[in-house]
């Protein structure tokens, strides 16, 4: 794994090892916006999890996308922190600031989620997202999957050190020049 920025000191992304390789794939965040842009892989999607109005749920996931992109750019120009986003994934969570499990969503009526390890007030990596097909994520295999993902990321930024702000720019800084 790696750890890409998205926009500087505040937003970041996992860019997950092509298995049997040392490449990466690109990052979670260009990935799911391409994903959930691309109206040939909605549709797909919306066939396989058996939607009734297919355009409607192209449409809607479509705007989502646009939303998620408008807020987090909107964020990343002004001095809204990112927890205008980002909220506790989980709420037995709440209070424990360390490395916590994050969802992004711009209202309840959101289709997309963007998952998130938060490291400090202010600073997130990005592990992957979804889109929401029920309400609690282990009830999709599209959200269930996402939950070892944040697991592991968690995992690693532990092994790494990362404990907050700084030894999180410590490693980012290491990874880079390697």
């Amino acid at each position: 794994m790696k750890v890409v920025t998205i926009f500087a000191d505040q937003l970041y992304a996992f860019a997950y090892k092509i298995d049997g390789s040392d490449d990466f794939h690109e990052n979670e965040y260009d990935r799911l916006m391409e994903l959930w842009t691309d109206v040939e892989y909605l549709r797909d999607f919306a066939k396989a999890n058996n939607v009734k109005n297919i355009n409607q749920f192209v449409t809607d996931r479509l705007r989502d996308a646009e939303i998620i992109e408008d807020l987090l750019d909107e964020i990343e120009n002004t001095d809204k922190p990112l927890s205008h986003y980002f909220m506790q994934l989980d709420n037995q969570e709440i209070g424990n600031k360390l490395l916590s499990k994050q969802k992004g969503k711009t209202s309840p009526k959101d289709g997309l989620r963007i998952y998130a390890i938060q490291i400090d007030t202010n600073l997130y990596v990005i592990t992957g997202g979804a889109i929401k097909m029920s309400q609690r994520m282990e009830d999709h295999p599209e959200t269930q999957k996402e939950l070892p993902k944040l697991e592991r990321a968690r995992n690693f930024l532990n092994e790494n050190g990362v404990l907050d702000i700084d030894s999180f720019f410590e490693f980012k800084t290491e990874q880079d020049e390697q």
